[in-house]
């Protein structure tokens, strides 16, 4: 099974890896091999003779010139040339980046929304813990104050005091 690559991997690849694509077409589309030669050329790298035997190569394998099999490649796509179809990327790029944009709005949003509800839990942490702490605190000392003993509300205490800390923590 031969492996094709579009044009946006194409157009993102390292020279070398344009190259070897070329060196090993007989693995990859013929589209796939087509592109790789154009970026070549549109990036201005210097075609070698190695490269071009293998270009002659390619194209014999396919009774057709490069240069056919490049026009019906383009045609094919509903474009004049590779730089046209190039172009096309960049379309395709920003309508992604809008997205992205789009997404990232979103995300920020719901981050906000998110640190709003914490804000809201965190105020009503530290009022709730204060008020439990200060209760406890009031039985505890009204009870020990009173000379006769009574209920320790230490529970209160702790849990109200860790309640109310958290809150801080958080707000």
């Amino acid at each position: 099974m031969k492996t094709a690559k579009t044009l946006a991997q194409i157009s993102s690849s390292k020279g070398f890896q344009l190259s070897e694509i070329l060196v090993n077409w007989i693995y990859y589309t013929e589209e796939t091999v087509i592109l790789a030669y154009s970026e070549i050329k549109r990036r201005g790298i210097q075609i070698n003779e190695e490269i071009e035997k293998l270009i002659t190569t390619f194209s014999e394998a396919q009774g057709k010139t490069i240069l056919q099999l490049e026009t019906e490649l383009f045609e094919s796509k509903n474009v004049a040339n590779y730089q046209e179809y190039y172009n096309t990327l960049s379309t395709f790029s920003e309508t992604s980046n809008d997205d992205h944009k789009r997404l990232e709005k979103l995300r920020r949003d719901q981050m906000f929304q998110r640190e709003v509800v914490e804000k809201k839990q965190a105020n009503k942490d530290v009022l709730y813990g204060g008020l439990w702490f200060v209760g406890g605190l009031a039985v505890t000392l009204v009870s020990l104050g009173s000379g006769k003993g009574g209920p320790i509300a230490y529970g209160a205490v702790i849990f109200g005091g860790i309640q109310f800390f958290r809150g801080l923590m958080k707000s």
